[in-house]
C-alpha cells in the first residue's frame, strides 16, 4: 500500500485494492459506505464538482480499472464517489460551511 493524497477538482467494496492513504482497505471502504449511508435520501447536485480545498483520497481495484474516493476537508468527509460508473454523493451540509 503507498500513501498518495491529492487535491483535485476532479467506488464500491473491492476484494483486493490499494488505498492512496494510511486507510486500510478495510477503513477506506468502511468510510466510503459511512458517506454513502449520511447522504441517502439528500437531494444531489445534477454535476458533480468536488467540494474546494478538499483532498481526494482513492483506492484502487487491482483487479480491473475501476476505483473508489471520497474527498476530506480538516479531517471530515464531505463527498465520495465511483466515478467510472458516474455515482457521485455529498453531503449537503458541507457544501453551507
Amino acid at each position: 500500500m503507498h500513501t498518495r493524497n491529492v487535491n483535485v477538482k476532479t467506488a464500491a467494496q473491492e476484494s483486493t485494492g490499494r488505498c492512496d492513504s494510511n486507510l486500510t482497505v478495510a477503513q477506506f471502504t468502511d468510510l466510503f459506505c459511512w458517506v454513502l449511508a449520511a447522504t441517502e435520501g439528500e437531494p444531489q447536485p445534477a454535476i458533480f464538482t468536488p467540494p474546494a480545498n478538499a483532498t481526494e483520497l482513492t483506492l484502487m481495484n487491482d483487479d480491473c480499472p475501476d476505483y473508489i474516493s471520497v474527498w476530506v476537508i480538516d479531517g471530515r468527509p464531505v463527498a465520495a464517489a465511483m466515478p467510472l460508473d458516474n455515482f457521485h454523493r455529498v453531503i449537503s451540509s458541507s457544501l453551507t460551511h
